[in-house]
């Protein structure tokens, strides 16, 4: 829920101060699933994956992710939130936003976490290893955690979330759902 918190925070001040954060010089734009790290034409470097839900070569695909924003799939993005700008990768944590002042979609991992769904989350089967939405209080913010690997010899998960923030009234629970897929099918 801090999380969230945290997450509709810095989307209010982006909307309030009238732009986005961007390492663009003025008057470049950039196309909806693409990076603004400077020199990084790279495809991301990702492992091989694993069969079925999740498991450990989905994590290590994951852990060795350098840039999020290059696993953002464009099609979505330019959809759900259209005419956005894709912030600057941030490293730590790893993360990606897209934003156009009202929707915001954002991607982020972390290695192993120690994310457990509460008493009112909602359970998304079928997807990696387990998944589900936490309630954030607002029918139009989906905040979707997916585990992709649990590892038996560590305290935590690899954990990947999914945030889409419409700002509109409408549930983007399947929103976030279908990025989801679309991030996991590129760690594979």
């Amino acid at each position: 829920m801090k999380r969230t918190s945290i997450f509709v925070a810095v989307a209010m001040l982006v909307v309030a101060c009238g732009g986005t954060p961007s390492s663009q010089p003025p008057g470049q734009s950039q196309a909806a699933g693409q990076s603004q790290a400077q020199g990084s034409s790279q495809a991301p470097s990702v492992g091989g994956g694993g069969g079925g839900g999740g498991g450990a070569s989905l994590a290590e695909a994951a852990a060795a992710v350098t840039d999020w924003c290059t696993l953002m799939p464009a099609d979505l993005v330019a959809e759900l939130v259209p005419g956005s700008a894709i912030l600057q990768a941030e490293e730590f944590p790893s993360r990606c936003t897209a934003s156009n002042q009202v929707q915001a979609l954002q991607v982020s991992y972390q290695g192993f976490s120690g994310a457990e769904p509460s008493a009112d989350a909602t359970l998304v089967p079928g997807l990696a290893e387990n998944a589900w939405f936490e309630l954030t209080g607002f029918v139009d913010d989906a905040y979707l955690i997916v585990i992709l690997y649990t590892d038996p010899n560590a305290l935590g998960a690899s954990t990947l979330y999914v945030e889409m923030a419409g700002h509109d009234g409408i549930d983007h629970a399947d929103d976030a759902i279908a990025v989801a897929e679309a991030v996991i099918a590129q760690l594979r």
